[in-house]
């Protein structure tokens, strides 16, 4: 069964959406950056670190995932997918 149209439709449909998620990951990461910066507690502003990491490794993941989406299409057109 040849899925390659399939899967250039689900990568079409999913690449605005992982955009908007990245936009609104990136608000929280930006309004949690602002609290650890006016934080006085240190060991609270450990913990806020650490969320912020998270979110900076939530974003990487994103951008491989766009990556690797850019990569099928392409593959798709070489038919390189079987």
């Amino acid at each position: 069964m040849d899925t390659r149209e399939e899967a250039v439709k689900l990568y079409r449909e999913m690449i605005p959406r992982l955009i908007e998620c990245g936009s609104e990951i990136d608000e929280f990461y930006r309004r949690f950056r602002e609290l650890r910066l006016v934080e006085d507690d240190l060991s609270f502003q450990g913990a806020l670190l650490r969320v912020e990491h998270a979110f900076f490794m939530v974003v990487q993941s994103i951008n491989i995932l766009k990556e690797n989406l850019k990569l099928l299409e392409v593959a798709s057109k070489k038919k390189e997918i079987e």
